[in-house]
């Protein structure tokens, strides 16, 4: 497990130096995202057993996930799906040796939205049991979330990572709303 941790830190190491390039952080606000110590990452595996009926199941509830980034891995079998506004829900493919990465609330408040979270859920199958592999990485808790200072017109206001963490947990869908600025 540590050696798989270990390359998924790298991973997101990467991931979010190509994603922040282009909103021009400063390099204070890119020590936040990919701090060298003192962020939250935490691994997640996750078992759908095989249902009779699965239209009438879901494996996991529609929702965004709340950090900055999630690498999952599907492990050969379907079963994500993301909401596409005007479209409805899409599934995600599982392409053997591939990541499917997801952006989380954090990141959508640092990027002022231009990077949206992704609404998504799992879905399980009649024929297979389905294992996945995710991997959230965030700031610590301990850290403010604000839109990058690049942004002129911020659309989010500050708050400790802790804060819109426990806002998450008790209002859920709407967490990003109430801290519209």
């Amino acid at each position: 497990m540590d050696a798989y941790q270990n390359q998924m830190k790298l991973l997101i190491h990467n991931l979010l130096l190509m994603i922040l390039e282009p909103l021009d952080v400063t390099q204070e606000e890119m020590n936040w995202a990919i701090p060298a110590h003192d962020s939250q990452s935490v691994l997640q595996l996750n078992s759908y057993p095989s249902c009779p009926n699965p239209s009438r199941a879901v494996g996991l509830a529609s929702h965004t996930d709340s950090l900055l980034l999630t690498i999952l891995n599907q492990c050969g079998i379907d079963g994500l799906e993301i909401f596409v506004e005007g479209l409805g829900w899409r599934r995600v493919p599982s392409v053997e040796g591939a990541f499917v990465v997801n952006v989380g609330d954090l990141l959508h408040i640092f990027s002022n939205a231009k990077f949206p979270a992704v609404t998504h859920r799992a879905m399980v199958n009649q024929s297979e049991h389905r294992i996945s592999v995710a991997y959230f990485h965030g700031p610590s808790a301990e850290s403010r979330v604000a839109p990058s200072s690049k942004f002129q017109k911020p659309c989010f206001k500050s708050l400790l990572v802790k804060e819109y963490l426990s806002l998450k947990y008790k209002h859920f869908f709407e967490a990003l709303s109430l801290i519209r600025a």
